[in-house]
């Protein structure tokens, strides 16, 4: 069931898109975000979406059965994401 969210993580680039490492849970993918722009990767960020669980990433057999690059079973996606840099607690802006 999809829900909308804010998730909190490290900004990192996968070889199916860009991801935020979420403590505790893994990675998210962020839909329609190929990489991180360069002011954004390997930071903190904080991001507002709606969470869903799909088979984001292709399979990693073809239809006839051939092995190819993929990833089995769904992965967690924010659809719709808004992000920004997370602001380290107790810093003015």
């Amino acid at each position: 069931m999809a829900k909308k969210v804010t998730i909190r993580g490290k900004a990192l680039d996968a070889k199916a898109g860009a991801v935020i490492m979420v403590d505790g849970s893994g990675p998210v993918y962020i839909e329609g975000l190929d990489s991180w722009p360069q002011e954004a990767f390997g930071k903190a960020v904080v991001a507002t979406g709606v969470l869903t669980t799909k088979n984001y990433i292709p399979d990693p057999v073809g239809d006839n059965g051939e092995l190819r690059q993929g990833a089995e079973g769904e992965q967690d996606v924010l659809e719709g994401a808004i992000w920004k840099l997370e602001r380290p607690a107790g810093r003015a802006r």
